[in-house]
């Protein structure tokens, strides 16, 4: 049993295929990376697993359950959570507040505040972001507002992680120490699918890559495969890379 499997999935808006025809599979403890060109659907796939969007047909099934349109609420108590390639922190909430939300609402909710409060705390310590537990998502740094919202969907109790572009806007040394953190989140025994566009981390980062343009899959395969593949070369990467 795979331990996610998304098969024959489409999804248009107006005239537009956003996605047609994707086939993939993710297994339990696995890094998959996702990426491709601007527009060729990686995000909308991530709406589609985690129900912010709705297939036009095709199915998505989670450790053996059909989870095809569910509900995005119902999702994550299923174990599936995420972070948005634009931060959405509460900003006038302190950072502990905002990691509360994901403990409150995730996998197992509890409406113990105390208890709540204490594991968004071990959270927060999770991602190096302990010391800033009472100050406001809006007084926090890019770097800072990206390791709260990866604690919140960590305080969601993940069975699988979904990151989009968690690197985006990071320099050099802040991005590795992300891609360290991803490492050990995978280690802990969270399965993660990141989408990322920083090739040197998405090929340091993933057992497997998929690749997608126009909505498709192109290519997929272990990362030295996908960096000498003369498609991927071609629509994505470019020589420089390859």
């Amino acid at each position: 049993m795979h331990f996610l499997k998304v098969e024959r999935l489409c999804k248009s808006f107006g005239g537009l295929m956003a996605i047609h025809n994707l086939d993939f599979e993710i297994e339990e403890g696995e890094i998959v990376g996702l990426i491709g060109p601007n527009g060729s659907g990686k995000t909308t796939t991530l709406n589609l697993i985690t129900g912010f969007l709705k297939p036009d047909s095709g199915t998505i099934t989670f450790r053996g359950e059909d989870i095809t349109g569910l509900p995005r609420c119902r999702a994550c108590q299923k174990g599936i959570a995420r972070t948005f390639q634009l931060t959405k922190s509460f900003l006038n909430f302190t950072a502990l507040q905002n990691v509360m939300v994901g403990r409150v609402y995730g996998r197992e909710p509890t409406g113990n505040l105390r208890v709540a409060a204490e594991e968004s705390r071990a959270s927060l310590q999770r991602v190096g972001l302990l010391d800033k537990a009472e100050a406001l998502a809006k007084d926090l740094t890019l770097m800072e507002r990206k390791r709260l919202e990866l604690a919140r969907a960590l305080a969601a109790k993940p069975r699988l992680l979904l990151l989009d572009e968690l690197m985006a806007g990071l320099n050099p040394g802040e991005a590795e120490e992300a891609m360290q953190l991803i490492k050990q989140i995978r280690d802990s025994g969270i399965t993660i699918l990141v989408v990322e566009h920083i090739v040197k981390a998405i090929l340091g980062l993933s057992d497997r890559i998929i690749v997608l343009d126009y909505g498709e899959k192109i290519a997929e395969g272990l990362p030295e495969e996908i960096v000498h593949n003369p498609r991927v070369i071609e629509v994505y990467l470019g020589k420089a890379h390859a």
